[in-house]
């Protein structure tokens, strides 16, 4: 079972550190940067890529303020959304201000959401945010920038491997040629 702690576990075991933590209320330097990172890290990692399992359908209704200029409404980011990813009936629209500028009545998208339980965290995003997670505690508990590279490279390389995984998730088109005799009678 994934916990917050266990992922902050992986990160410090990919710097080396021999400490682990029991919780991130501990009053151990690890814990302490743990703590304080942890959310922030997610959300990047989270935000960066359209990991399936953080997907979520919104269906917006204006705001009363439209826009100035551009657009015939303004719709307001959902808290827990972290970006638009692909927009539903949508000639096209612009973020600003904590707002979604488009034009209609809704505003109908599928978004990377703020997963905070770490039970829901896809396998292949926990070793994401463990590397990504482990390249930012590589400074503060390590001292090593050439490391903290190194975690940052061994990342982007993984996220890569990701997209590819979670590509092949995605519906899959069989083509299947037709027989000689289907192609005769078309």
């Amino acid at each position: 079972m994934t916990s917050t702690v266990s992922v902050c576990n992986r990160a410090l075991s990919k710097i080396g550190d021999e400490l682990i933590v029991s919780s991130l209320d501990d009053e151990t330097k690890a814990a302490r940067y743990c703590k304080a990172l942890f959310n922030d890290t997610r959300d990047f990692v989270l935000r960066s890529y359209p990991w399936r399992f953080a997907l979520k359908r919104y269906v917006l209704a204006p705001l009363k303020e439209k826009p100035l200029f551009g657009f015939s409404a303004a719709f307001a980011v959902p808290s827990d959304c972290l970006r638009v990813w692909k927009t539903v009936d949508c000639g096209g629209y612009q973020t600003e201000g904590g707002n979604i500028l488009a034009d209609g009545d809704a505003f109908r998208f599928i978004g990377i959401s703020r997963v905070e339980d770490a039970e829901r965290f896809d396998p292949m995003f926990v070793e994401a945010l463990a590397l990504r997670l482990a390249a930012d505690l590589a400074v503060p508990l390590a001292a090593s920038t050439a490391l903290k590279d190194a975690l940052c490279r061994e990342y982007r390389d993984f996220v890569q491997q990701a997209k590819t995984a979670s590509a092949m998730e995605g519906a899959q088109d069989v083509c299947r040629p037709a027989g000689w005799l289907e192609a005769r009678a078309s």
